[in-house]
Formats: C-alpha cells, structure tokens, sequence
C-alpha cells in the first residue's frame, strides 16, 4: 500500500487535506472492460483554429446515421465527447475496405501520453497475432503531432510498428473499427488490463541488454533540458544537495527509453521535482521511495494515480516561492531550499543543503512573472481577475524581504488585471529600479 508523508508541506490545510485523501484513495478498480467492433464508422479528426494549439473540436466517431460513437469519446483532458458543431462533407469522405484498431487521441506531451494516450492497447498484447498487420488509428491532439522518438519506441516495445501507425488528419470511413475500452481514466481508476500494459513494456525492455551503469539513488535532473532555463528557477540548488547526498543526476532525455527501463528498475529511491518526470516512475518496482518536490501551490494531482499502482513510499516536499498560480507545465517556477527541505534532511540523517544567496533567481523570476503578465490575451486576464482573491491566499512567504517583494508585485498585479496596462508598464520599470535599490538592504 503506499504511503505519502506530509511531514515537509507549508502549513497549510487544503495540502494536508489533498495529500491525505489521495493516500487513502484506492484508484483500482476491477471492471470488466469491453471491446467492441463497429460497421462503417466514419472517423473525424479535430479541428483546429489557427491561434488555438489544442483542438476546438476534439473529434471522434459517428455512423451511418451521423450519430456520435460514445466509445469513441475522449475520456481525458477534461473533454468527454466530441463537442461543438462539426461540419464536413459526407461526399468527400474517404473510404477504406479494413479493419482498424481505434487507439483514441495522441498528444505528444510525455505524461498524458503514458497515463492515456496507450490505455487501449491491451488487447494487443493479450492477442499479438490478430493486431500484428493492423493500421492504428490516432487522433492528434495538436495539428502537428508526428509519433517519433521515445513515443514511437514505446509503441514498439508494445508491439505496435511504425508501419501500422496513422494519424487521422481527415474524415474517413472505416469498413470496421475495434474500439477497446479504455484501461485508466486519469485521477478516476486504473485497472488490470492498464498493469498489463505496463507490465509488458518492462518486461519488453528489461529484455533487451544496455551498456549502462544504474544507482541505487537517483535523482531525475531537467538541467540539460533547453525548456527549462525560462521555468524551473534554482532547481540546480535542490539538485546538488539531493547529490551531495549520494543520488546520481540523471538526464532522462539523454537515454533511450530502454535505457530509461534499466535506470529506473536499478533505483531503490528517486528524487524529483513535481512535474512529468516522476511519471515515470510507472517503469520502476513496485514499492520503491520517492522524494518529490512540489514547485508550485498546485499539485499535479495524476502523480496519486502513479503512487497508488505503484505503491510509491512518497515524500512530498513544498520546495518553492510562488508569486503566479502558473500551469504545471508552464511556469515560471522558483525552488527553494527552505525550512522544509532542511527538516527532511536532519530527519534523515543527509547532510544539509546549502542556504545559497538567490537574489538573481528572484529577479529572474520576478521578470518572468512580470513579462507572462504583459503578454496575457484579454481571456486570459478575465480569469486571472477571477482567480486573484484565491490566488492571494496561497502563496507562502518566509521573511520581510520576501513579504515586501508579494506586496509589491500584488499591487501591480491588481492593476493589469483591470486593464491599466500604461500604469503596468510604468510600474514595471519602477519595480526593476527598485530592485536594484534595495539590493543590498532586501539580500
């Protein structure tokens, strides 16, 4: 059974309470999964708007009839059919005499892809023979989605080839489709057939021989990772100290996915800072302990999921500064190596971290806050004014410094939110020379 130690949070109530109902939560369901077949089904893909990166339509199945295919739904993302009018020719539908195998949406986003993108494939690996020849078919979640790389060795190791693959990028008629239930549902259930899925794919993989070293110890590093310079602000800090305390740095990008396998079924203990990459935690054994650091006030609540089928023994360390309620995979995030992680280090014997001067990280970030402001479309700023009452109340603060630059930043923030974008800009440029001021006297 897994364990979440909620010893290293702020104090604070709402994570006390996430945390604690998410190690009670038993996600496993054990319902009987249907695979279904159905005659001339047209096949949609989404639609897309020029300024929109996700679809406005999500796509999926309809009949002869021009009724949706509930089991063609997206059950994910928060979108649980196809939504929106959808126009197209039915004469200009193309037509194909096969049967295919409906594998639902591709998003070329690594978390999403392991947790939902491949949770209809259990019939492939209970029944290799029948599917060995047949097309899959994928709905892309963005218009340029191309399967390569680690997503396309995955689908490899589960037996699908890049031969079989298609990306539904117009309407057609399929003479039969197979629809497979899917086998997890993010933060609602997992099932057998989902362990089978990930079963098959360590087993696949510890099969193949690698010539690399594996650590007892590791800790999953985004410092070589180019997306990360302009997000993730003063992780390399919460990274030398997990070092100085025996894990090995590992750049997950820099191995195959094989590799990968090997690496994580090596590890006895994986350090990480909340975001895909623990994730990944899916391919190592069952029961394994994990040190994951929270970067936000938010929690990327599909990692429960991933400790409960795992049995993670989990530490959850708030190890931050946040000024913006920013998106898990979106920022800017500022580590911090706090009360929090120095108590987790003296209870467990480490050596401690370095309490190491941040004045330029928290210029970094206040800049980056200040620019993602700037550049918020009018929507964008409409939910932000709907969000700030609670976004005021979340945000944890260690020291008068630290209080004077949310006091600060909030006043500006106010503003922009209510359209003043000369007075934000002014602002701006005074909250940048008064940083400058107040260097000495703030750090």
């Amino acid at each position: 059974m897994k364990k979440i130690n909620r010893k290293y949070l702020f104090a604070n109530e709402d994570s006390e309470t996430i945390l604690k109902t998410a190690e009670e939560r038993n996600f496993f369901s054990n319902q009987v999964l249907s695979i279904k077949t159905f005659d001339n089904i047209t096949l949609l893909p989404p639609k897309f708007k020029s300024w929109r990166t996700v679809p406005m339509c999500i796509g999926g199945g309809v009949d002869e009839q021009n009724n949706y295919v509930e089991e063609t739904a997206t059950i994910n993302f928060n979108i649980y059919r196809m939504y929106g009018s959808y126009q197209y020719d039915s004469e200009k539908v193309k037509y194909s005499d096969e049967t295919v195998f409906f594998s639902g949406f591709y998003v070329q986003q690594w978390g999403h892809f392991l947790l939902e993108c491949i949770s209809r494939f259990y019939p492939i690996i209970q029944n290799p023979e029948k599917y060995k020849d047949m097309k899959i078919i994928f709905l892309p979640m963005r218009e340029n989605d191309e399967i390569n790389g680690t997503f396309l060795e995955l689908l490899n190791l589960i037996g699908i080839m890049e031969e079989q693959i298609v990306i539904l990028r117009e309407p057609t008629r399929y003479k039969k489709i197979i629809v497979p239930e899917p086998s997890l549902n993010t933060n609602i259930f997992w099932t057998k057939e989902y362990e089978t899925i990930i079963n098959h794919i360590v087993e696949k993989a510890m099969g193949k021989p690698v010539k690399i070293k594996t650590h007892k110890k590791i800790y999953l590093s985004r410092k070589n990772w180019a997306l990360s310079y302009d997000r993730d602000i003063g992780e390399d800090k919460i990274e030398r100290f997990f070092n100085k305390n025996g894990f090995k740095s590992v750049s997950m990008e820099k191995h195959s996915l094989v590799e990968q396998i090997h690496i994580l079924q090596g590890a006895d203990h994986v350090a990480s800072a909340i975001c895909t990459l623990p994730h990944n935690l899916l391919f190592a054994r069952d029961g394994i302990k994990s040190a994951i650091i929270n970067k936000m006030p938010r929690y990327n609540s599909s990692q429960f999921q991933i400790d409960d089928f795992k049995n993670i023994d989990a530490t959850y360390i708030d190890g931050y500064l946040a000024l913006f309620s920013a998106d898990c995979g979106i920022g800017p995030f500022l580590f911090d190596v706090n009360e929090n992680l120095i108590n987790y280090a003296k209870d467990n014997g480490m050596k401690l971290p370095k309490r190491e001067a941040r004045k330029d990280d928290i210029i970094k970030y206040l800049d980056l806050c200040f620019e993602k402001i700037d550049n918020l479309s009018d929507r964008d700023l409409y939910e932000l004014r709907n969000l700030y009452k609670i976004m005021r109340t979340r945000f944890h603060f260690y020291s008068k410094r630290e209080l004077f630059i949310k006091k600060y930043f909030y006043k500006v923030l106010s503003m922009i939110i209510k359209g003043k974008n000369k007075y934000f800009y002014n602002r701006y440029i005074e909250y940048k020379n008064r940083l400058k001021e107040y260097k000495k006297v703030m750090f």
